[in-house]
């Protein structure tokens, strides 16, 4: 008897797997959307068009909706030049000098290493 389901089981589990894959398709449908310029996105997101070339007459001229990072967010400080949309519009990615605790643990590497004793912290700041 083992693998032989009730019919209404596996009509059930079918059905509730079809909801869960439609909501997660309606949920993502928005970001990820085609696009020229920033006017063709939704509030909260850019036209983020990355270039796999860096000659000028090559460049990407579509890229695809993307979410800003949001104020207090992590960001990278030269995401905007690269193509990418950074923090939302009204703040700026800035990297703050913090005290280092006693015991760091491992971190991800930063651009440009501070002064001894301090790493950097580099989130979406308001102006």
């Amino acid at each position: 008897m083992l693998g032989k389901r009730h019919p209404d089981t596996t009509m059930s589990y079918l059905t509730f797997l079809a909801c869960v894959c439609l909501a997660v398709v309606s949920v993502t449908a928005a970001v990820d959307k085609t696009c020229t310029d920033n006017s063709q996105c939704d509030a909260g997101e850019c036209c983020q068009i990355l270039s796999e070339f860096m000659i000028v007459s090559k460049r990407a001229t579509s890229g695809t909706c993307q979410k800003y990072a949001l104020e207090s967010e992590p960001c990278g400080l030269y995401d905007r030049i690269n193509g990418y949309c950074s923090c939302t519009p009204g703040t700026t990615c800035t990297a703050e000098e913090v005290l280092i605790p006693t015991t760091p643990g491992l971190q991800k590497r930063k651009p440009v290493p501070p002064r001894p004793g301090y790493m950097y912290n580099i989130n979406c700041v308001k102006n």
